[in-house]
């Protein structure tokens, strides 16, 4: 979210957008081979100023090592209709390391912390990297509640410090 008024968001991931999306795994963890899995999503126009539908494509990568899990995810996406110096599309990066809170004895929190950076939304900007922490909770066999804090230190000045994120995931 922007310092500016929300008029003035500029990106994929305009004030009030709402965003819907599918994972899917390609093969689960073995002794040599990590777990791959791919990530579609459409950003709709639901936002404030929003134009066009934001399409993006994310690769997964999940290594375990004991308890510790190790992720990287590597995306890009399309924006729809970009209006001024806004890019056409944005890749994204972010490596995390998660662990779960209660083993042995309960596997329905897991802690996760990541390093990120992302393609600036307009021309000429700073690119944004920054640090995240969340917690994912597992409701159900088929529901997770996600909910995470994190900063920038790299990127536009007129950014707020620290942003925020919920997230409801149902499997199917």
């Amino acid at each position: 979210m922007c310092r500016r008024t929300p008029r003035s968001v500029v990106g994929d991931d305009k004030s009030g957008n709402l965003t819907v999306g599918a994972l899917y795994n390609f093969n689960t963890e073995t002794v040599n081979l990590p777990a791959f899995a791919a990530r579609v999503q459409l950003g709709l126009p639901t936002g404030v100023n929003s134009k066009g539908v934001n399409p993006a494509m994310t690769g997964v990568i999940t290594r375990s090592y004991g308890r510790w899990r190790t992720h990287l995810n590597i995306g890009y996406t399309f924006l729809g209709a970009p209006q001024g110096q806004e890019r056409s599309g944005t890749y994204r990066v972010v490596a995390a390391i998660s662990y779960p809170l209660g083993y042995p004895m309960s596997f329905r929190d897991t802690i996760i912390a990541n390093v990120f950076t992302r393609q600036s939304d307009l021309v000429g900007q700073r690119n944004p990297t920054g640090v995240g922490i969340g917690l994912r909770h597992q409701v159900s066999s088929r529901v997770v509640f996600d909910a995470g804090l994190g900063t920038e230190f790299i990127g536009p000045s007129d950014r707020s410090v620290f942003f925020s994120t919920i997230g409801l995931s149902v499997g199917f």
